[in-house]
């Protein structure tokens, strides 16, 4: 008797919801297409408002979802976190040959797959992207749109424990969006439900994130794009930088007596920072204005009005709207002459004509100071992200962050602090981290960037920054070598 090859069943894995039947799926088109309404179904949800979302209830049998929450849960996962997530991946699941992983996919491939394009009167190409997804306590995903490259469909599918609520946290939030397409407050939010299918159609303005999980629970997932041909796409501006630098404003070396602790005016240990800069581009410098003004400022910090800013695909924090006078005069200080003489010993950058730079006698007649400064306040939920605009014409930076009222048992853990990193490969170069009464320098080239990291739940209580930045003068030798640059490449 001739043996024959024994053929893998996968599991059955056909609709539940009646999305089937041709009538159920009409009606959904129609909704989609025509409705201004939410709608919900023993099936399916619509929502409309901010943007078009659809859900599909109940996609599997329930041993089927079972079985693939635990070849999900079996993987191993990498741990992803930049400035936007933080959050656990597995590889493409294309490449996956479990069982119930292979069927899945199959199902989402075919059956789903044909599904949204009946509704959306879209035809997708051949790629499908699909990762299993973990967020573990205090992990999120910030506000993004989707939109890149060739995408089209964004699709979730939730394997989350059946008592999950929206106490748990992991919710989609959807975000409206201003005139100009920027994301401005959260619209909605939907709690993932287990077995349920959410997707929806990438465009500029379908931002949305995954809210924090606050509990000790894990939101399980699948989630990936159907592209298309037709996606929309966005290209980046190319933004050029235009801030002209303030310069330093005349004022007596005195005045540093009445600010900043004396140890710090003392040449010897400002010999010390200097070298210490000049080693790693960074220095922090504890205990640095005396007690009597510190007191002040935290005071008054406490009691001041505060204004949220954005858009939330860049920042969410919040400034000062209407300083004090201390306040107003510490920001004062930061941009007056005896200040900029004080930064220049600690970092050897010449910040000002009255520091003398061993390294150079000739300036060229280049603006130089401060170029920003502010007043903020750093609670959870807080952060700032790296922007996906180019910036040219960006000039080399000294960035300074002096924090108020940090909690003493800060956890860098709970996010907050600053992260440096190189535009040009993502990787980091250094972290700030927030500490009361502490000035930190940063040295930052062209196409280096900072971001502060989403702030969890693990922080207890705000905290105050005042940030700016500072442009040292130019060597005239640098911008004759420019200038030469310029004339050589014009001539080719």
């Amino acid at each position: 008797m001739a043996l024959t090859k024994k053929r893998k069943v996968l599991p059955s894995l056909n609709l539940l919801n009646g999305l089937e039947q041709e009538e159920v799926l009409a009606s959904l088109k129609d909704q989609y297409n025509q409705t201004k309404d939410s709608f919900k179904s023993e099936c399916y949800s619509l929502n409309v408002d901010p943007f078009k979302i659809c859900t599909f209830y109940d996609v599997l049998k329930e041993d089927s979802a079972m079985g693939l929450l635990e070849e999900i849960q079996n993987m191993e996962f990498t741990f992803k976190e930049n400035d936007l997530l933080s959050l656990h991946q597995t590889v493409d699941l294309n490449e996956v040959k479990t069982p119930f992983i292979s069927a899945v996919r199959e199902f989402i491939y075919s059956e789903i797959r044909t599904i949204i394009e009946k509704v959306t009167s879209t035809r997708f190409n051949s790629t499908v992207d699909m990762h299993g997804i973990k967020f573990m306590q205090n992990d999120n995903l910030l506000c993004h749109s989707d939109c890149l490259n060739t995408r089209h469909t964004a699709f979730i599918l939730y394997l989350v424990p059946k008592t999950w609520s929206a106490d748990s946290g992991g919710s989609l939030d959807l975000f409206n969006s201003d005139d100009d397409g920027n994301p401005t407050v959260v619209r909605k939010s939907l709690c993932p439900k287990f077995n349920s299918f959410s997707w929806f159609e990438v465009s500029e303005k379908s931002w949305h994130q995954v809210s924090e999980v606050l509990e000790d629970d894990i939101r399980w997932s699948i989630s990936g794009w159907f592209h298309s041909d037709d996606a929309p796409t966005v290209k980046p501006m190319a933004d050029e930088f235009a801030i002209l630098p303030n310069p330093p404003i005349d004022s007596d070396l005195d005045i540093l007596k009445s600010w900043i602790s004396l140890k710090y005016l003392n040449l010897e240990i400002s010999s010390e920072v200097q070298q210490k800069f000049q080693d790693d581009s960074e220095v922090s410098l504890a205990e640095f204005l005396n007690p009597e003004k510190y007191s002040c400022l935290l005071a008054e910090l406490a009691s001041m009005d505060w204004s949220t800013v954005g858009p939330r695909n860049k920042k969410n924090f919040h400034i000062c709207t209407n300083p004090s006078e201390t306040i107003t005069d510490f920001i004062k200080l930061l941009n007056t002459d005896a200040f900029a003489v004080l930064l220049s010993h600690f970092t050897g950058l010449p910040l000002s004509i009255n520091y003398d730079d061993p390294d150079c006698d000739d300036f060229a007649d280049c603006p130089f100071g401060m170029i920003t400064s502010s007043v903020t306040r750093w609670e959870h939920r807080s952060y700032s992200l790296l922007s996906d605009q180019e910036v040219s014409n960006l000039p080399d930076r000294l960035h300074i962050f002096y924090h108020v009222d940090v909690d003493p048992n800060y956890d860098v853990d709970a996010g907050g602090y600053v992260s440096f990193i190189s535009h040009a490969d993502k990787e980091p170069l250094l972290v700030v981290p927030p500490q009361s009464n502490t000035l930190s320098l940063v040295y930052t080239r062209t196409d280096e960037f900072g971001f502060t990291k989403y702030i969890n739940a693990r922080l207890k209580k705000p905290f105050y920054c005042f940030n700016a930045q500072y442009v040292a003068r130019t060597p005239a030798e640098e911008v004759e070598n420019h200038n030469e640059d310029s004339e050589s490449s014009s001539d080719v």
